[in-house]
């Protein structure tokens, strides 16, 4: 008499050498294949910027010439310039080289304020220390994911170094001297915080990254929806005490033109003599608003490519926060609501997506194992892996940036399907011997 088979089905087992061991030899040769390929070509593209580009931006042609000349201004008391056109083209003008337009300075003045020590030395030293800052940084974030990255230590050695290196958008964070690396050690800081219990704590550091509020607002906005009063109680904190010290430094006119240069980026207002003259490429953001404007090929008025794009983003973010309601944990629902932070911004160029890299890593390194089963777990790999890739469409055709989007898009449903995996909602602390892990396993007869 034939027996009959159970099911199969995911049971826990503890994170432990031996069985990381036993998940790491399970991934199947292709995509074996494809870890040892891809990274190594994306390090490629990362290193052959730097090499034929470098010159470039030491010159000055980098985005950190406006950090450069705003913290400078802050620092001499120029302040109440900060956010005048004329004024910051004159100091980038004098201060780094000259150029036709100026890089407009669209941070919250206390940015400005911390930045002002590097501007005591000239561009290409400051330009330097900036980069071994973010470098820093990097190695901040490194030690801080190290225990999510167990599986993939266990798969080789240097693949999560290889995943920090290859990942374009902090490649371009890096040769630009931006500060969006500073903002993803804040959100890595953030998520451990979330994961150890301490939520004010984490909101606080999250309100920290308010130099880059077209992020995280959204992301704080769907914490107060999911009712996590201590995460938005230490948002606010941060942003009541970094407003309040943005305004005395600029003072209220200055605040005020700030305000209005937003909103004529944003492309809600047309910009005047005063105002912003910088031409925002808006086909090479891969968020709502880039999509919208580059699928339309300008061809959709402007009143409807505004409309259009608060009704996606409103979408977006209520399926998120519906879809958040479902989470326990705060640290998973910050993991869920990063991408969604990106999608709905108004301002997401590639340097913006290195935010992006936290869950990208950690759902590369749980669900690579389950490419050699079968089930949706396995497309939960694909939606990081493609994050990961896609970016590199900004060295092919970046006229068509726009078209990341569908990986950011991707990788939100990715993140919510791997937060409905019981174990990988239950990696508190990582793969440090406290997680579980999960293996398919048949019964046997």
């Amino acid at each position: 008499m034939p027996v009959k088979h159970a099911a199969p089905k995911l049971v826990p087992i503890a994170a432990t050498p031996a069985s990381l061991k036993t998940q790491a030899s399970s991934v199947p040769y292709y995509v074996r294949a494809c870890v040892l390929g891809i990274p190594a070509y994306l390090i490629g593209v990362h290193l052959w910027t730097w090499v034929f580009t470098a010159s470039v931006f030491l010159g000055g042609r980098a985005d950190f010439r406006q950090l450069y000349a705003a913290a400078y201004m802050v620092r001499t008391g120029h302040a109440n310039e900060l956010y005048d056109y004329d004024a910051q083209k004159d100091f980038q003008d004098r201060l780094v080289s000259p150029a036709q337009v100026a890089l407009p300075f669209v941070r919250p003045a206390y940015e400005a304020l911390i930045l002002a020590p590097l501007s005591r030395l000239p561009y290409r030293p400051a330009y330097l220390a900036f980069l071994a800052i973010n470098v820093t940084l990097l190695g901040v974030i490194f030690f801080l994911l190290l225990p999510w990255m167990q599986n993939l230590l266990a798969l080789y050695r240097w693949l999560p170094t290889a995943l920090f290196l290859g990942f374009l958008p902090i490649a371009a964070a890096l040769i630009q001297g931006q500060d969006s690396i500073f903002l993803t050690a804040l959100l890595v800081g953030a998520f451990v915080l979330l994961a150890n219990g301490h939520e004010f704590a984490g909101g606080g550091l999250v309100g920290l990254g308010l130099f880059k509020f077209q992020i995280v607002i959204p992301v704080a906005l769907l914490f107060l929806l999911w009712r996590r009063w201590r995460f938005v109680l230490g948002f606010s904190t941060c942003l009541v005490i970094l407003s309040s010290a943005s305004l005395w430094l600029v003072g209220p006119k200055q605040s005020g033109l700030y305000i209005r240069s937003l909103f004529s980026m944003a492309g809600v207002t047309t910009p005047s003599s005063n105002l912003l003259r910088y031409p925002v490429p808006l086909q090479m953001m891969a968020n709502i608003h880039g999509f919208v404007f580059g699928a339309s090929d300008e061809k959709l008025p402007h009143i409807w490519v505004e409309i259009v794009t608060v009704s996606l983003s409103v979408c977006a973010l209520v399926w998120t926060a519906l879809r958040g309601h479902q989470i326990p944990g705060p640290d998973q629902q910050l993991l869920l609501a990063i991408p969604c932070g990106v999608l709905v911004s108004y301002y997401a160029f590639i340097h913006d997506l290195s935010v992006l890299f936290l869950p990208t890593v950690l759902l590369l390194g749980f669900f690579l194992e389950y490419e050699g089963q079968r089930g949706k777990d396995r497309w939960i790999s694909r939606s990081a892996g493609l994050m990961f890739v896609v970016p590199l469409v900004e060295s092919i055709s970046p006229e068509h940036f726009y078209l990341v989007i569908i990986a950011v898009v991707s990788l939100l449903i990715g993140v919510s399907a791997a937060t409905a995996n019981p174990a990988f909602a239950g990696q508190k602390n990582g793969w440090n011997g406290t997680a579980t892990a999960s293996l398919e396993v048949s019964p046997e007869t």
